[in-house]
């Protein structure tokens, strides 16, 4: 299988999507912005109702409740029911793939990047290209077509991109002035983050340096470091894991020194957000998905920059975020779910999702210049974008029980259980077993 995005974008592409991406406002867009969308043919249809589901409620459901409810004044006819959000990507992965053998599915899922690749495989996922042919909103100029291409299997459209992030550093700045370093210069590889940690970690009390996000959804922290040392997780051939070699265990070693060095606990993830917006940690590594509730909750001034790169290094981001999967035998559903897709990946829903969230546009229109000059820490994803590569997902039906296998072994890697040559390499063999 052909998976778009799986190397870095060309330069050319890049150069154009960043000079777009700064057309990113606050206001919402126009009648104007959104006249060339291709309409969802409401008021010829029959009423039809879609189910919804998605993760991370924190984040999205606010987002889908505003642009369900103005899409759904543009077309009376859908209603969309929207369900519970689920914890993260495997929940809601695993919960669709159950309500498929059930015929309970939902009729449209905001599967991870990493996910969509499963529904594909096993034919679950709605084929849109039917759709897209016929829809002259890929073809206005509108959609950035190498986000877009994230739901692309073979030449054909499975998913709509909806919302994608990139890892970057947040850091305290009032703790960065305290530990005397310079909170307009933040340190740019490992080896100076881990001094600058030392510094912060130094002031005493109950402050640490520093909480690396390693046990965010679908391995994606993991990843960055493994692909940033020139690596992957399995060959071109998709036959042999590669993550065991030894820049992935270069990579879990990284990991631990942050432990080692004295810079880092052995928190869950939770105990490392709760700490960092309580003013008590000086660097968050993690998604720039979290940026606005991370600003709206934290008690401090918080900037951000570039993720960090090995001394000589380079640096190689995973593309986070979900697009819309449609799983449905019916065409008045499939039509139905994918004119939601297209209008939440459209002006109206992209506005909505990047103002309350931090996530990248999928349009050029969704918001404006004005809105990265009055919003700089939205800036680094931005810049980021030359770096990013599609979110590695492992061919086959175990993609979730291997992502489970590697967050297991790095769990045991930072609390001192195993060594990473150990932990690694163990894991490594059983994805190994798990991808014949």
């Amino acid at each position: 299988m052909t998976l778009p995005l799986a190397k870095t974008i060309t330069r050319g592409a890049l150069a154009t999507l960043m000079l777009l991406a700064v057309g990113c406002s606050a206001t919402t867009p126009s009648s104007e912005d959104t006249a060339s969308s291709d309409p969802a043919a409401a008021d010829s249809q029959e009423p039809v109702t879609i189910t919804l589901a998605y993760p991370y409620g924190d984040l999205f459901t606010d987002v889908h409740r505003e642009t369900i409810e103005k899409f759904e004044a543009e077309n009376p006819n859908i209603n969309i029911d929207l369900q519970a959000p689920l914890a993260n990507y495997e929940e809601l992965a695993q919960r669709t793939l159950v309500g498929i053998t059930q015929r309970q599915a939902p009729t449209i899922s905001f599967q991870g990047i990493n996910q969509v690749r499963q529904f594909v495989d096993a034919g679950h996922a709605s084929d849109l290209s039917e759709f897209v042919v016929a829809d002259s909103r890929w073809t206005d100029g509108g959609l950035y077509e190498n986000m877009m291409a994230l739901g692309e299997f073979d030449g054909k459209q499975y998913a709509i991109p909806f919302a994608v992030s990139t890892p970057i550093m947040y850091y305290n700045v009032e703790l960065f002035e305290q530990a005397g370093l310079d909170p307009e210069n933040p340190p740019q590889t490992w080896p100076e983050v881990i001094e600058a940690a030392k510094q912060v970690q130094a002031l005493g009390g109950d402050v640490t340096g520093m909480w690396y996000d390693y046990l965010i959804t679908g391995n994606w922290a993991y990843q960055a470091l493994v692909y940033s040392k020139g690596s992957s997780m399995m060959d071109d051939s998709e036959s042999n894991i590669t993550f065991g070699g030894e820049t992935g265990i270069e990579a879990a070693q990284l990991l631990r020194s942050f432990v080692d060095e004295g810079v880092m606990q052995d928190w869950s993830r939770e105990q490392g957000i709760e700490s960092f917006v309580s003013g008590k940690v000086g660097f968050y590594f993690s998604s720039t998905s979290s940026l606005a509730n991370l600003q709206e909750k934290s008690n401090f001034t918080l900037k951000t920059a570039l993720f960090p790169t090995d001394e000589g290094g380079e640096r190689r981001l995973p593309t986070g975020g979900n697009a819309a999967v449609i799983i449905t035998d019916d065409p008045a559903e499939a039509k139905a779910a994918y004119e939601y897709a297209m209008f939440a990946a459209g002006p109206i829903g992209n506005n909505i999702m990047v103002n309350r969230t931090g996530y990248m546009p999928m349009h050029k229109a969704a918001v404006d210049e004005a809105f990265y000059e009055a919003n700089p820490n939205y800036q680094a994803s931005i810049d980021q974008i030359p770096y990013i590569f599609r979110w590695y997902s492992f061919p086959g039906e175990n993609n979730l029980k291997i992502i489970d296998t590697i967050k297991e072994s790095l769990q045991a890697v930072v609390s001192g259980q195993e060594t990473p040559e150990a932990a690694i390499t163990k894991a490594a063999d059983q994805a190994q077993d798990l991808v014949k």
